[in-house]
């Protein structure tokens, strides 16, 4: 009886660490899902902020996807040099800046509701008509 007690302590032991790692998982994974949404969220106001007001004259062209629509903005020669991309509730999920080779992409696609920065959606659709694309 006793040897059979002693295989199965190693077993019950790894057993108890896998639950306290998966426990100490949990909150540093919510940790990391906020503050990679900070980061994200820092990155699109940056973006926001090169572009200025949404129906600045340099509103040059659109894109309307399943899901969310975005408009873009002239910088020089290039007229998609900004993008911003807009949920239908008016958050800004995504940005990208394409003024270097190396573009900057922020986005909260995969977890919109993350997004704090918010437009007023009839003005993207206003935007969106103006560019003829609803």
């Amino acid at each position: 009886m006793k040897r059979v007690a002693d295989r199965r302590r190693p077993l019950l032991l790894a057993g108890a660490f896998a639950v306290v790692v998966i426990v100490a998982l949990v909150p540093l994974g919510r940790w990391e899902r906020g503050h990679a949404a900070r980061d994200e969220t820092a990155g699109m106001r940056r973006t926001l902020a090169l572009v200025g007001r949404i129906d600045s004259p340099s509103l040059s062209g659109y894109r309307v996807l399943p899901g969310f629509d975005c408009l873009t903005y002239r910088r020089g020669t290039n007229p998609f040099a900004l993008e911003l991309c807009f949920d239908p509730s008016g958050r800004l999920i995504e940005t990208i800046d394409r003024r270097t080779s190396t573009r900057r992409i922020s986005s909260l696609r995969a977890d919109p509701l993350r997004s704090t920065i918010r437009v007023d959606p009839a003005e993207v659709q206003r935007l969106l008509r103006k560019m003829e694309a609803a």
